[in-house]
């Protein structure tokens, strides 16, 4: 019987540990996101008035820019669930690892949110594109603020940092999600 219960402990522990995640890994989740966000700029960049509309048929740079937030979505919750039983960050280099990994993903994805914020000028006659690029945004908004949320519980020494540069990218994600929004049909 005691057997057992140790083995149930060892095994509980054994899970955790290879849950977490070193400063490392952590910040190189980050950077995958940050690739990803990159990687959509261009497509968003040769948004047009004429190429805008072809979202009808599956075509257009928008298919491919909503994929690509689906991708960061998805890849941002894998980095998030295999951060459970990461304990916290103490170490000020590794603080500092992460925050400015954190930081590189937050300029990065406000560049992409800027330029999108700036095409959604020029689309007001086209009410379609909206509802699905205001649903992904809305989507990415809900994983970075559970990757802010988590990496504040995490490095509590850059928390005030993390918290403001969460807080940047949040007012920046609303916007995108207004301007959007506000194409609705």
């Amino acid at each position: 019987m005691l057997f057992t219960k140790i083995f149930a402990a060892g095994v509980a522990m054994a899970a955790t540990a290879m849950g977490a995640l070193s400063p490392q890994q952590i910040a190189d989740g980050l950077k995958a996101v940050t690739k990803l966000s990159q990687d959509l700029q261009q497509p968003a960049q040769s948004i047009t008035i004429v190429n805008a509309p072809l979202i009808v048929i599956g075509q257009g740079p928008f298919p491919g820019i909503i994929a690509g937030f689906t991708q960061i979505v998805t890849t941002a919750t894998v980095t998030i669930s295999q951060l459970d039983g990461t304990g916290p960050v103490t170490n000020t280099a590794d603080a500092d690892l992460i925050f400015n990994a954190f930081r590189g993903f937050v300029r990065v994805h406000q560049e992409l949110l800027n330029i999108l914020i700036g095409k959604a000028g020029i689309l007001t006659k086209v009410p379609i594109i909206g509802q699905p690029v205001a649903t992904v945004l809305r989507q990415v908004e809900g994983v970075v603020d559970t990757i802010a949320i988590t990496l504040i519980d995490l490095v509590e020494s850059r928390a005030k940092d993390l918290t403001s540069e969460a807080n940047n990218l949040g007012g920046t994600l609303d916007l995108a999600i207004q301007e959007y929004q506000g194409l609705s049909v």
